[in-house]
């Protein structure tokens, strides 16, 4: 998908989103067994009944999503010729994802949840979010959506999500936006003192300037001084969220991975 900006080629961001097994993999039970072998009481406990407490099960998949999207990062970086080895990528926890062999200007980026990882490589710095939350996390999100709500930090986006036909699906975009803004402040050298000290009132808030089609995108001023824009995808299943310096990216979806719903660019309505 392009954003037809100006007649000058805009920026690739190559894109892809896989899927973690239902059945576990050996990534994930070699996880399993390092988490095994710190002996806690809690750990043996959860075996005891043949399930693992919910911290540790958490762990692997995060391990695992980790693994999974820097193994479709190294594909990525095959398709356009570079050598980037899967275990190369700079540690899970170490912030963006990063590698030696991956040339200037090229930057990566990921991110994962429940079962789903999304990985990116871009000509240009990009925050990326992704929200795909199961039944379970969906009705205890709506059962305390109000208290939700209350932790973002702009009230004119409280309000948006308020007035929206689908309030927990406004938060979703809401909270991928702020995660993918502040993913974007890492990659710029200039992290935000935490996630929600980033700002997106001016891409959420309907009213301040006109709807504008998915092609497009929108200038948030921010207390820098930089612009941002960003752009969303949200299905029944997940909420995606990207943000840019750029006015402008051509999207593209590789490796035969699932489909993304349709990408609108920011500030939309919630109507």
């Amino acid at each position: 998908m392009s954003s037809p900006c100006a007649e000058a080629r805009l920026p690739r961001l190559l894109l892809v989103i896989a899927e973690l097994p239902a059945s576990g993999t050996p990534d994930q039970g070699a996880a399993r067994g390092r988490q095994q072998g710190i002996g806690s009481q809690q750990a043996r406990q959860g075996h005891d009944n043949g399930r693992q407490p919910r911290r540790i099960q958490a762990g692997i998949r995060g391990e695992a999503a980790s693994h999974l999207g820097r193994e479709r990062l190294s594909r990525l970086a095959a398709g356009l010729g570079f050598d980037c080895p899967v275990a190369g990528w700079s540690p899970r926890g170490a912030g963006p994802p990063r590698h030696p062999g991956l040339p200037s200007p090229w930057t990566a980026c990921l991110s994962h949840s429940g079962s789903l990882v999304v990985v990116g490589l871009a000509e240009v710095p990009v925050g990326l979010d992704i929200e795909c939350p199961d039944r379970r996390q969906r009705q205890r999100h709506r059962s305390r959506l109000d208290g939700l709500i209350a932790t973002l930090p702009e009230a004119c986006v409280r309000r948006a999500i308020q007035r929206a036909p689908d309030a927990l699906a406004a938060f979703y975009r809401a909270w991928t936006l702020y995660e993918a803004h502040y993913k974007l402040g890492c990659l710029d050298g200039q992290p935000p003192d935490h996630v929600l000290a980033t700002r997106i009132g001016s891409l959420m808030t309907p009213g301040l300037t006109d709807m504008i089609s998915h092609s497009n995108s929108h200038t948030n001023s921010q207390q820098s001084g930089d612009p941002l824009y960003a752009w969303q995808a949200q299905d029944d299943r997940l909420t995606l969220s990207l943000c840019a310096r750029e006015p402008g990216l051509t999207i593209e979806m590789c490796l035969g991975g699932l489909e993304f719903p349709d990408w609108t660019g920011l500030p939309q309505t919630f109507d």
